[in-house]
């Protein structure tokens, strides 16, 4: 089977972050079918390996699934494969497919199915597997022609702010800030996506809206594209983006929720002028509401741990200052830049592919290299990938030309070193 082939096969099988037991199943099936030998650990990693393997491909087997997913509809449009109405998975399925193909080849290469990536790298996080080889090819960057040889590190910050309501009888509205694009936290937010929490947030503050609920985003590590709220005011309004449920009697909430969002500062922080990329950045991800409180989720990433550090303690300190509490979870340090070794290896072989120059850099974005890379210090790594965009959202596609020239690169790393 080719790549494409193997692909569109394991889009048929559902592997939602959380929901990954078939995908871990069958990818076990297949490898021990091709005469790999299989480990695997509590963290539901799975490594298969070749007794002659000098280099471990790696790529995680979750997706994040927005729209219709995992019920996907795959199509071609002018050389983009997509999916309709959801997020394709190419991000990591494409890396998935092509370790697949390897091994139905009987390529002497390990290659290494991680877990829950997309939930804040849980497997690497938690890995338990014997990896044996120098080296690791990270198969999770997104824009051919680039090695990834860095990454951001990352925190995500829970917040809950316990609500005090009062019951009053005023005219209510439903409010809707949708049809926003949404986008990856980490590469897209430089991108100046509108967020539509803040977006919401910012003209219910303007109108000097009440607030009985509000609800928005779809994953921590998404740009969100839709929000709703439930909101109230002393008299009729009149607005494009208002419903009206009527006069009735509501529970108002006297928190000061809206001036907290209009004011909190999302998007990019920082940036890094040396590797031209975003240095640090927030997402504010989620927000829910039950009777009692509201519950934010927010992901932070920077491309150094002190900054890293602290924007966590900065976000805790705004939100606590609200009345919230705020727990953080899921730490992992940025992975420091590698260029030498094992890349200027990966470099050669693009070269000769693509017969053109190669850029080298880092990305704002979790890899799980830098995780790895605490388990195996000795490891030389790099990142590459073919060409994704929109990942993370309903505009997700994979550029299918560039999904065959990377696989002819990373035949070459391969045998480079068999």
């Amino acid at each position: 089977m080719t790549v494409i082939e193997h692909f569109k096969t394991l889009c048929t099988i559902p592997h939602c972050s959380g929901e990954t037991a078939q995908m871990l199943a069958y990818l076990g099936e297949k490898a021990e079918a091709y005469g790999y030998a299989v480990h695997t650990d509590p963290a539901g990693n799975l490594l298969c390996t070749h007794p002659e393997a000098r280099v471990t491909l790696q790529a995680h087997y979750d997706m994040v699934c927005i729209g219709r997913a995992p019920a996907l509809e795959l199509y071609e449009e002018a050389g983009w494969l997509h999916a309709k109405e959801s997020t394709l998975g190419a991000d990591n399925g494409m890396g998935m497919a092509m370790m697949l193909a390897l091994m139905e080849a009987g390529r002497p290469v390990d290659c290494l199915f991680t877990s829950d990536e997309e939930t804040g790298l849980v497997g690497a996080r938690d890995l338990g597997v014997p990896l044996k080889t120098p080296l690791l090819l990270n198969l999770d960057s997104e824009e051919f022609g680039e090695i990834t040889v860095g990454c951001a590190g990352g925190v995500d910050l829970n917040v809950t702010l316990p609500l005090t309501r009062t019951a009053r009888e005023l005219y209510c509205y439903e409010a809707v800030a949708e049809g926003y694009p949404g986008g990856h936290s980490g590469v897209d937010i430089d991108k100046n996506i509108p967020n539509a929490i803040k977006e919401l947030a910012a003209k219910l503050y303007d109108l000097g809206a009440s607030v009985v609920s509000i609800g928005g985003g779809e994953r921590r590590n998404a740009v969100p594209k839709r929000a709703i709220a439930t909101v109230a005011f002393e008299t009729e309004v009149d607005d494009a983006m208002l419903r009206s449920l009527g006069k009735q009697q509501c529970e108002v909430i006297e928190n000061p929720l809206l001036p907290m969002l209009h004011a909190f500062a999302h998007g990019v922080r920082a940036f890094d002028a040396g590797l031209g990329i975003v240095r640090t950045s927030i997402n504010l991800a989620e927000i829910a509401t039950t009777e009692t409180a509201i519950t934010i989720k927010l992901s932070a990433r920077s491309m150094m741990e002190a900054e890293l550090q602290r924007i966590a303690s900065e976000t805790t300190a705004y939100f606590e200052a609200f009345g919230a509490a705020v727990q953080s979870e899921g730490f992992y340090a940025p992975w420091e830049p590698e260029q030498e070794g094992f890349v200027e290896e990966v470099r050669a072989a693009y070269e000769a592919v693509s017969g053109g120059a190669v850029t080298i850099g880092a990305i704002h974005a979790g890899l799980e290299c830098g995780i790895i890379k605490k388990h195996f210090p000795q490891m030389q790594m790099a990142s590459v990938g073919p060409t994704i965009t929109h990942p993370h959202s309903t505009r997700e596609r994979v550029d299918l030309e560039s999904v065959e020239q990377l696989f002819a690169v990373v035949e070459r790393v391969i045998a480079a070193r068999a």
